[in-house]
Parts: C-alpha cells; sequence; structure tokens
C-alpha cells in the first residue's frame, strides 16, 4: 500500500511516515510538501494520504481509498476517511492512525488492489 504523508510541520511529517514504515514495511511511505501534494500524488498514486485539516472539503486523489485530515488545536483531532466512511476523533493517536491504515490496507488486499 502507498501513504502519501503531506502535514505541516515537517518534522511531524517525517515523524509520522518514519513510523508508518517501521509500523510495516511492506507499506510504501513518500512525504510531500503540502503546497505539491496534487503532483505528488498524481506521481506516486497513493492508496492513503495524511494531511492537514484546513476547514474544506477534502477531495481525494483518484485511487486514495483512505485519508486522515489532522486538525491541529490545542489538541490533536482527526477526520479519517476509509473508503468513503468519514469520522472524527478528538484527541487522535499515532495507534488510531495507524489502525486505520492497517484496515485501509486489508481492504485494498480483499479488493485485489495492492
Amino acid at each position: 500500500m502507498r501513504i502519501l504523508v503531506a502535514n505541516t510541520p515537517l518534522i511531524y511529517r517525517e515523524s509520522f511516515a518514519l513510523s508508518i514504515h517501521q509500523h510495516n514495511l511492506d507499506f510504501e511511505v513518500m512525504i510531500a510538501d503540502p503546497a505539491s501534494v496534487d503532483g505528488e500524488a498524481e506521481r506516486f498514486g497513493p492508496h492513503a494520504l495524511i494531511r492537514d485539516d484546513d476547514g474544506t472539503e477534502i477531495v481525494s486523489p483518484e485511487g486514495v481509498v483512505c485519508w486522515v485530515s489532522l486538525i491541529k488545536d490545542d489538541r490533536l483531532k482527526a477526520r479519517i476517511s476509509v473508503n468513503g466512511e468519514v469520522s472524527e476523533v478528538h484527541e487522535a493517536s499515532l495507534e488510531e492512525v495507524l489502525a486505520v491504515l492497517d484496515r485501509t490496507a486489508k481492504l485494498l488486499s480483499e479488493d485485489g488492489t495492492r
């Protein structure tokens, strides 16, 4: 499964990418500057996208089955979509994000889209 990480700041982006890769070595993880996420998504063809939530409706690039939209407030919140089902998580944790990515990988595997 290919995952594009395009949140801010850079240290968070790098930390997410490293944690995801260490969690599952089969995951292909790429980081991108949020300003260039559309072009990077087109080139990389991610199945999952992690990005900042800017308050607008998320339009997923083609092929993206899962997105995690991070809301930085006094606590880290997230809007998460897997296969079109959107939920909101208050006090999002790395473990929750990794579980969502595992769930997405399972869906892709069952669908034959790896």
